[in-house]
């Protein structure tokens, strides 16, 4: 937990991020990990490197919903296939629609606390669900120390040591 009460202090004095004062009207009633609670507690969403190629938005507690009904209208057929889907567990937590990337954190209880890519034209299809972190601190993290930049989002550099899919 002092690893991201670090990480927020060092996002509040980066002029080229934003974090947004906590919102104490919204409560949040169902189990989230603990270190997305500190979060919420002392932010309510951050905004990070929006003028870069790859900038992103950790949401804030408005925002934080099933990624399927952030994603797709109520009247969808596809709700048809995801009433039962252990996707519709899996919350909205960043955020760049104008390049149709959204990440999601799971709330199930098997892999509760990991984060996935959710790619607009992806999203909860078997062997196209990344694991992009193991917790929300450590993607907090990464988004943050990858600044924004690259040529891709940091989970799809060469570099990065892949986790596996949410599915597996």
């Amino acid at each position: 937990m002092e690893k991201l009460k670090e990480l927020i202090e060092l996002i509040s004095k980066d002029s080229n991020c934003k974090i947004l004062e906590p919102n104490t009207e919204i409560i949040i009633d169902r189990k989230i990990p603990d270190d997305l609670d500190l979060f919420f507690r002392l932010t309510n969403g951050v905004s990070l490197f929006e003028r870069e190629a790859f900038g992103v938005k950790i949401v804030g507690k408005e925002e934080f919903i099933s990624t399927n009904k952030y994603l797709y209208p109520e009247d969808d057929v596809i709700w048809e296939e995801l009433e039962e889907d252990m996707t519709n567990e899996w919350f909205l937590i960043a955020k760049s629609p104008e390049l149709a990337q959204y990440i999601s954190i799971d709330l199930t209880d098997q892999n509760f606390g990991k984060c996935y890519d959710s790619y607009l034209s992806t999203h909860g299809e078997e062997g196209m669900s990344e694991i992009v972190a193991k917790s929300f601190t450590e993607l907090l993290w990464n988004l943050y120390h990858s600044r924004g930049k690259g040529e891709s989002w940091y989970w799809n550099e060469r570099n990065f040591e892949k986790i596996g899919d949410a599915f597996e």
